[in-house]
């Protein structure tokens, strides 16, 4: 259970495999965990990093909350992947390349060009088409 999703997954669904590791290796997971569990419970988490208690006992009396409410690791872990990044960029009408000029002829960053995109929807994505087509020309 040394990588932290296994040993996340091991706190809720495998209690009896999480009674055996050592201390030092809960604490060694102690940031993730108490990061993770600060989603649905900040209060704690803070109350954990203010009163500087030890890492793997903190990390223990996660288990302990969590197991007692859930069997399985709850959805509210899981936070935004690759995967979203990925259908983002598949929703996207037009190049990578024609992002990055765009960004130079404008001299924008890209990120101003993503809040652009997300702000103003299909107005900003009507002027990247009309740019590609300019380029293309």
């Amino acid at each position: 259970m040394s990588d932290l999703f296994d040993f996340i997954n091991g706190m809720v669904a495998k209690p009896e495999e999480f009674r055996k590791t050592k201390m030092h290796e809960r604490g060694k997971h102690f940031f993730m965990v108490n990061r993770l569990c600060s989603i649905q419970f900040p209060l704690q988490a803070s109350y954990f990093n203010h009163i500087k208690i030890h890492p793997g006992q903190a990390v223990t009396f996660w288990q302990q909350l969590l197991s007692a409410k859930w069997n399985r690791t709850p959805g509210w872990m899981y936070v935004k992947t690759r995967k979203e990044r990925e259908q983002k960029k598949a929703l996207q009408p037009v190049s990578e390349e024609t992002i990055r000029r765009y960004c130079e002829v404008h001299k924008l960053s890209r990120r101003q060009v993503d809040d652009a995109i997300e702000i103003l929807g299909e107005r900003m994505h009507e002027d990247l088409k009309n740019f590609e087509q300019l380029i293309q020309q």
